[in-house]
């Protein structure tokens, strides 16, 4: 094989992968073997999030509430893909709501740029301790956590996770089902906002 054909198949190559992460192609990883997810790609670019809530002393009986906001008019894209770590000091169990209606928002949690040169911020909000007055519609089984952690919406880098679309709100719940006593309760997010071509 010459060396022109040979140049122009690592240039077609070279153009293919830089068109399949908008235009940027991501920093080289530090080990070389494996292939190179998209959420692991937008880690590099900057684009993966991470947020969350500690909930100390939760009641026995009571709920943890953490809201997701893509009906903000903050919200630029087209859908937010997400996966929820749960972690419990006694059993629990989660319950996932599209569309509750909401009194007040809560306190707003902050968003972390998992590349941390990188200053780009995310668009959806997230909130915790909520005042709802309707929790809307289920949008998944309820399910029960024993004491340990527990991560739904499976896994965000084998695109394995829920996928939100704008206009709606997501309201996560954790209830305290120890039945006795007061219990920690943290919920989590690693998060991408997805603009559809």
């Amino acid at each position: 094989m010459s060396k022109k054909i040979i140049i122009g198949a690592v240039f077609v190559i070279g153009l293919a992968v830089a068109y399949s992460f908008g235009g940027q192609v991501p920093a080289k990883p530090a080990h070389t073997s494996g292939v190179v997810t998209d959420a692991h790609a937008k880690v590099h670019l900057g684009q993966m999030y991470r947020t969350g809530h500690y909930y100390p002393a939760v009641a026995a009986a009571a709920t943890a509430y953490f809201l997701v906001d893509v009906a903000t008019t903050s919200f630029t894209a087209d859908e937010i893909h997400t996966n929820i770590l749960i972690t419990v000091e006694s059993s629990s169990l989660l319950v996932v709501y599209r569309d509750p209606v909401v009194s007040s928002s809560g306190t707003l949690v902050d968003s972390y740029n998992l590349n941390h040169p990188i200053a780009d911020a995310a668009t959806a909000l997230f909130y915790h301790t909520p005042t709802i007055t309707s929790l809307g519609t289920i949008v998944q089984p309820h399910i029960f956590i024993p004491a340990g952690k527990f991560n739904t919406g499976t896994d965000i880098k084998n695109n394995a996770e829920y996928v939100g679309a704008t206009g709606e709100m997501y309201l996560i719940c954790v209830v305290n089902k120890n039945g006795q006593a007061a219990s920690d309760i943290g919920i989590y997010a690693d998060f991408y906002e997805q603009i559809q071509p």
